[in-house]
């Protein structure tokens, strides 16, 4: 009888917090994550008219991707592992991140590149063609759909790696 009261009790002690626990706040508007949700997440497409200054011969890390095939919602978007995108009007790399070394890279897959129609194609040396849209490019940020894939860039450096 006395472990039936205490269970009792321990539900009865508990269950306000975890109902409170697992209320889920509401994203703050101007917080960064929803920043970057909303532009992920938008159906229009916005590419500044000065590609050649804001696209090229730039540092992207990768921060966050979404599915487009995910609903609209916050718990689907992640974070990307920090890949770095580098591209010229006529070449590109792309340096991932290194799994074993966190802090490092891989060899750089490199390749020629052309844009089209917001659409950047990334030959490799070995043929693979990859065909990027850009959904958004301005002073400062990048979002690119591969496959329905989106992925947001950003030109600051979250770390430095070697």
């Amino acid at each position: 009888m006395a472990l039936k009261k205490l269970a009792q009790l321990i539900c009865f002690v508990s269950l306000p917090f975890l109902s409170a626990f697992a209320q889920q706040k509401p994203l703050d508007p101007d917080s960064v994550i929803n920043q970057v949700f909303k532009a992920l997440t938008a159906d229009e497409v916005y590419v500044d008219k000065d590609i050649n200054k804001n696209l090229y011969n730039h540092d992207w890390e990768a921060l966050a991707y979404w599915d487009t095939q995910e609903p609209k919602e916050v718990d689907y978007m992640q974070e990307a592992v920090g890949d770095i995108y580098k591209f010229t009007p006529s070449t590109f790399s792309i340096k991932a991140v290194d799994p074993k070394n966190p802090s490092g890279y891989l060899q750089p897959l490199t390749g020629n590149c052309t844009l089209a129609n917001n659409t950047l194609t990334l030959t490799s040396k070995n043929g693979n063609i990859l065909a990027l849209n850009l959904i958004l490019l301005d002073a400062h940020y990048l979002i690119l759909e591969m496959d329905g894939l989106r992925i947001f860039f950003t030109k600051q450096r979250s770390f430095n790696a070697h």
